[in-house]
């Protein structure tokens, strides 16, 4: 049995000999790749022909391998790809190799008994409408570190424009302030936060304290963030007017804010005791657009840190599996962790409400 390990950068059926006689349906799902995303394709052959094929896909940047589907008739033909692939994500740096099924089949029970554990599947997975919407898809992980320390609820946004507020749910439903994220809290929370459109730091903590948290807010400037994408000068007015009342109330209600750019310390430190943080970063680098973004950091293991990505790129693939428990290395984090021109960081740590402020 020999078995290659092949980058895809455009059509997979022309990576190698026989890959375009594949099953119709598993081509079509693994051309749907794009953008920034790295794919190779593991082909198993016996005298020289194709018994098996695993195609496996991750976002740059990251630490983690998604195994999309397995064809191997033989058991143990689907046992050496997935072997290959795990085993090259380890010497790669990898923490979690994910692996999603269409089905709990026998391969599903199989994975299960090899030591895979099953990823339940969030109720709110991918887009809530429109031609990417999902159909069921089943997760199974296999870790090289520990576990998260804790379970943290994930919801995919619902717009393109709510990851604050979806954010600031998952991490209010890690620390007990919400049973779980809702569209309806995800709506009412950026109708709460918004400047106009997104969410700032200072709307997020107000939203936070609302909900029970004891919010604190590291950004490293005091000039209105977010501006870059507004088109008109009235737009930018408007946002700067949204933010100086929010900085004004916060000041009122005593919220604790910082004018410092955090170091990734500090988030160590905060985990440790317990706290969550929302992250605002510049998500070009792990997706294939330049957008201000917040994601949820939750843990820490070693040069790792664990987030909740409120996006997928469906129209790529992306399902549940990319987004949540994203493990994110240690320089990933301190080079995303900045936006704007001149640039700016902001952090929202959520604490819970028996925590002095």
């Amino acid at each position: 049995m020999h078995v290659d390990v092949l980058p895809v950068t455009g059509a997979v059926a022309e990576v190698a000999d026989g890959v375009g006689d594949l099953p119709e349906e598993l081509l079509r799902r693994w051309d749907r790749r794009g953008g920034i995303q790295v794919a190779t394709l593991a082909t198993a052959r016996r005298d020289g022909e194709l018994v098996g094929a695993a195609y496996e896909v991750h976002r740059p940047l990251t630490a983690y391998r998604k195994i999309v589907d397995v064809w191997a008739p033989e058991p143990h033909v689907e046992r050496l790809l997935v072997d290959t692939i795990e085993e090259r994500a380890w010497r790669e740096g990898a923490a979690v190799v994910k692996r999603e099924f269409r089905a709990r089949d026998e391969a599903w029970s199989r994975s299960l008994e090899r030591g895979w554990t099953e990823v339940p599947a969030p109720r709110w997975a991918g887009p809530v409408a429109g031609p990417h919407r999902p159909g069921t898809v089943f997760g199974q992980v296999r870790r090289r570190g520990r576990a998260p320390r804790r379970t943290v609820p994930y919801m995919r946004q619902t717009t393109d424009f709510t990851c604050g507020p979806v954010a600031l749910q998952m991490g209010a439903s890690a620390l007990g302030l919400l049973a779980e994220p809702t569209r309806e809290e995800e709506l009412r929370l950026w109708r709460r936060a918004t400047t106009a459109d997104g969410c700032d730091p200072l709307g997020l903590a107000l939203a936070a304290a609302d909900l029970g948290a004891a919010p604190e807010v590291l950004l490293s400037t005091e000039r209105p963030v977010l501006l870059e994408l507004c088109r008109t000068d009235e737009e930018r007015d408007l946002r700067a007017f949204i933010q100086r009342g929010f900085r004004a109330e916060a000041a009122e209600r005593g919220l604790d804010v910082r004018t410092e750019p955090f170091g990734l310390d500090t988030l160590r430190t905060a985990l440790a005791d317990g706290a969550v943080a929302l992250v605002l970063i510049e998500e070009f680098g792990m997706h294939d657009e330049s957008c201000p973004h917040w994601i949820v950091v939750h843990d820490v293991d070693g040069d790792v840190f664990h987030a909740h990505d409120p996006w997928t790129d469906a129209h790529l693939g992306e399902t549940y599996l990319d987004a949540q428990d994203l493990p994110l290395p240690a320089a990933t984090l301190d080079r995303l962790a900045w936006y704007g021109k001149p640039s700016y960081r902001g952090l929202v740590l959520l604490h819970g409400e028996d925590v002095a402020r």
